[in-house]
């Protein structure tokens, strides 16, 4: 995998950074350098997604967040583990909610680029955290704590051409060269 810097440089680093760069190593093993690592990016104004991943596979964000505790999807809402009451409660499903967001964010700046805007959200959530869904319900996001499963996901099936993910790549890191464009008439 070839690793771009962060877009954004941080005088104070916090302990999401070191989640990053630990799945950011992970993915390492199971992806060859057709896939391209963006840590802590926020291109064209966008509020700033923790990692992005563009290669032969598609482009997907990561987001590495969460919460101790479990956490369920059922009938379309979202549930907390009380361990006091021994029961289901209401829960505010915030971190499920940026790793969607982050992904439509991107979704809509490559769209807008006019590139291939399809793009894949992943949470990958810290072992204190565990997330139920029934097997029926889609909620647009995939939630996966294994990185080789992960890499599985990323490397699966050929979304992109070859041009397709360098002009992405040239949309997300500004300091890589634009590639040029196929004429469309000969000599013009």
């Amino acid at each position: 995998m070839i690793f771009h810097p962060a877009s954004r440089t941080r005088r104070m680093g916090f302990s999401g950074m070191a989640s990053i760069d630990r799945t950011a190593a992970g993915l390492d093993k199971h992806l060859d350098d057709d896939y391209h690592w963006f840590r802590s990016i926020g291109p064209g104004g966008i509020d700033v997604i923790d990692a992005i991943v563009v290669g032969p596979g598609g482009t997907w964000t990561l987001t590495v967040a969460g919460e101790r505790g479990r956490f369920a999807r059922r009938n379309g809402h979202w549930y907390r583990w009380n361990r006091s009451t021994e029961s289901w409660v209401p829960w505010d499903a915030s971190p499920i909610t940026a790793a969607r967001l982050a992904g439509r964010r991107l979704s809509l700046y490559l769209e807008r680029a006019g590139l291939p805007a399809a793009v894949e959200a992943i949470l990958v959530p810290p072992t204190e955290m565990e997330v139920i869904v029934d097997a029926g319900e889609a909620f647009g996001l995939t939630v996966q704590r294994d990185l080789g499963r992960v890499g599985s996901l990323v490397g699966a099936e050929s979304r992109l051409s070859q041009s397709q993910v360098d002009r992405i790549v040239a949309l997300l890191d500004p300091r890589q060269p634009l590639p040029r464009l196929a004429q469309a008439t000969p000599r013009g």
